[in-house]
Parts: structure tokens; sequence; C-alpha cells
């Protein structure tokens, strides 16, 4: 196999890898909103037990609180997750740039 259809997979396996990164980006920013929402509402609802006098209100703000940091717990999991795909997209970027300025024939001046 010459050295240019080499470069051509790897170029094409480039575009594969930034189109992949581009997605999980957006996927990101998304995760990103709905965690800053919960998290917002997390603090809304422990700032309204601080203020409680009734025992019956504390209860229910309880069990409330008890779902909306149970689903951000499950946010914070898949941005986790997403962070490590992003990470290794970016690494896997960066072996292909390297391997096609590796493989491009030098100029001669």
């Amino acid at each position: 196999m010459s050295q240019s259809t080499i470069i051509e997979k790897l170029k094409e396996d480039l575009r594969r890898v930034d189109e992949m990164l581009a997605r999980l980006e957006a996927e990101r920013e998304e995760i990103n909103k709905g965690y800053m929402v919960l998290l917002e509402e997390e603090n809304k609802i422990v700032e309204e037990m601080r203020k409680c006098r009734d025992e019956y209100k504390y209860m229910r703000l309880e069990a409330r609180l008890n779902i909306v940091s149970r689903q951000r717990k499950e946010v914070e999991g898949k941005k986790t997750e997403i962070e490590r795909k992003i990470r290794g997209c970016a690494e896997e970027r960066s072996k292909i740039l390297m391997r096609i300025e590796y493989l491009k024939p030098k100029q001669q001046e």
C-alpha cells in the first residue's frame, strides 16, 4: 500500500473522529444544562428545608430532595462517562495527526 493511500485512510479516520468529537461535545453541553438545572433545584430545596418549621412540609421537601439528588447523581455519572469518551477521542485524534505528519513527504527547500 502506498503512503498516499495510507494518508488518505488516516484523513478519513480523522474526519470520523472529528465528527464523533463534535457529537460528544454537543451531548456534553446538553448534559451540563440538565445538571445545572438539577443542581439549582437541589440547592433551592435545601434552602427551603433550612427555613421550614412545619414537620410535615419538611418531610415532603426531604422526599423531593432525595429524588432530585438521585437524578443529579445519575446525570453526574453520564457527565463523567462523556468526559472520558471526549478524552479518548481527543487522544485518538492527536495520534492520527501525528501519524499523518510522520507519513507526509518532507518538503525539500
